[in-house]
C-alpha cells in the first residue's frame, strides 16, 4: 500500500430510526447508527450516520464526497467550489457559505441547518467548531488534497454517509495504479524532478502535499533534502539551476479561474505553449538537463488534483517513465475518474503534453 493512513478508525457504538419525508409525501424510514470517527486532525468525533444534510469546503472535498456517491446529500459550498458553473451547476450561487476554508459565512450556515459541516485542515475549524457548536452542527475534518490519510478520509466520507460499498469501490480505482507504478519502479534509478507551482519559482519541500504526489510519482524531488518546517515557499532561481533536474512539472490554470484554483474548462493551448517557452527562456535554464530534454511538463490545478492527486502523480510517472510503464494510461484513468466517479465527459487540454502524444 503506498500511502499509509495515520489514522482507521469507525466505531459503532447504538443504532437508532429516523424517519424523512420525501416531496411525494411518503416516509421514509432511515436506521441511523451513532458512530465514532477520527477525522484528518486526529480529532474523535461521535455523530449520528448516515448524514442527509452536509455542507462541504474545497472542491477537494466536493469532488470526494460525489466520487463515493453521496453528493445529493450536500446542501452548500464556498466560493472555490461553486464558481465553476459548469462542474458544480448542482449548488447555487446564492447557497454559498463563504469564499473558502478561512472565510466563512457561520450566519449562512445556521440558517442552513445541516447536521455537519466539512472543511479542511487548512481551514478554520477551531473557528466553526465554537461558533456551530451551540446549534448542534458538527464539524469534521477532511482535507481532499491530503493522500497520506487518503485511505482514512474515503472510509470516513462511506461511513459518514452511508456509501461504505461505493467508498471502497473509489478506493481500488485510487490504489491500482499506484500499486502498478510502485511495483514497476523497484529498483529503478530515480529522476529528479522540479516542481513548480502556478506562481513562479514556488515549488513543495517535504510535508507538503505536492512533494507526497512527486513521491508517489516516483520522482525525486530535487528539495527533498531540505530539513525546513516550511512546506510550500519560493525558492530561489539559482538553486533550481544547481541542481539540475530532469525533469520540470508546472501548475497552470485558466486565465478566468480564482488565482490557486481549479475549474473544469482546460488551459489553452496558446497559454500551454507561451508558459512552456517562458520556462525554457528563463535566464540559464539552457544549461539545465530539462530544458535541453525539452521534458518540460504542464498540469492544470483541475487536473492534477483529482482523486485526491492521484490523476497527478501518474501522469507525471508516465511523463518520468514512459518505458518502464508500458501498461499505465493516465489518459485513461483521467476519462474514468471524470465520466464514472464525477458524471462528468472527458475534456483534454488539463495536460500537456500528452504523454506518449509529442
Amino acid at each position: 500500500m503506498l500511502f499509509k493512513s495515520k489514522f482507521l478508525k469507525v466505531l459503532v457504538i447504538t443504532t437508532n430510526l429516523c424517519f424523512t419525508t420525501s416531496i411525494f409525501g411518503k416516509t421514509n424510514q432511515i436506521l441511523k447508527k451513532q458512530i465514532q470517527i477520527t477525522d484528518n486532525v486526529g480529532r474523535t468525533i461521535n455523530i449520528s450516520a448516515p448524514i442527509e444534510k452536509a455542507i462541504v469546503v474545497s472542491r477537494y472535498n466536493n469532488e470526494l464526497i460525489r466520487a463515493c456517491g453521496a453528493i445529493n446529500n450536500v446542501l452548500a459550498v464556498d466560493m472555490n467550489t461553486a464558481q465553476d458553473r459548469t462542474y458544480w451547476s448542482n449548488f447555487k450561487v446564492e447557497d454559498v457559505i463563504g469564499k473558502n476554508q478561512k472565510d466563512l459565512n457561520y450566519e449562512k450556515i445556521i440558517s442552513l441547518s445541516p447536521e455537519i459541516l466539512i472543511l479542511p485542515a487548512n481551514g478554520s475549524y477551531k473557528e466553526a467548531e465554537k461558533k456551530l457548536t451551540p446549534f448542534g452542527i458538527k464539524v469534521i475534518v477532511i482535507s481532499g488534497y491530503d493522500t497520506n490519510d487518503f485511505y482514512n478520509q474515503i472510509n470516513n466520507i462511506g461511513t459518514i454517509f452511508g456509501k461504505e460499498k461505493e467508498a471502497k469501490d473509489f478506493i481500488n480505482f485510487y490504489e491500482t495504479p499506484l500499486k502498478y507504478i510502485e511495483k514497476n519502479l523497484q529498483g529503478i534509478d530515480k529522476k529528479t524532478v522540479y516542481w513548480e507551482d502556478s506562481k513562479d519559482y514556488y515549488t513543495a519541500f517535504p510535508g507538503s502535499y505536492y512533494y507526497n504526489m512527486i513521491e508517489a510519482s516516483g520522482g525525486k524531488n530535487i528539495f527533498g533534502d531540505l530539513n525546513t518546517k516550511t512546506s510550500e515557499s519560493q525558492v530561489d532561481p539559482e538553486a533550481i539551476i544547481i541542481k539540475n533536474p530532469s525533469v520540470i512539472v508546472k501548475n497552470i490554470s485558466p486565465a478566468q479561474a480564482i488565482k490557486g484554483t481549479g475549474v473544469y474548462e482546460a488551459p489553452t493551448k496558446e497559454q500551454q505553449v507561451k508558459t512552456i517557452e517562458e520556462i525554457k527562456n528563463r535566464s540559464g535554464w539552457n544549461n539545465i538537463e530539462a530544458v535541453k530534454n525539452n521534458d518540460i511538463y504542464l498540469m492544470s490545478q483541475f487536473g492534477h488534483g483529482g482523486a485526491s492527486k492521484m490523476i497527478g502523480a501518474v501522469y507525471m510517472a508516465k511523463w518520468i517513465y514512459p518505458e518502464v510503464l508500458p501498461e499505465l494510461n493516465p489518459d485513461l484513468i483521467f476519462k474514468e475518474w471524470l465520466e464514472k466517479f464525477q458524471g462528468f465527459k472527458n475534456i483534454e487540454g488539463h495536460f500537456y503534453p500528452v504523454p506518449n502524444k509529442r
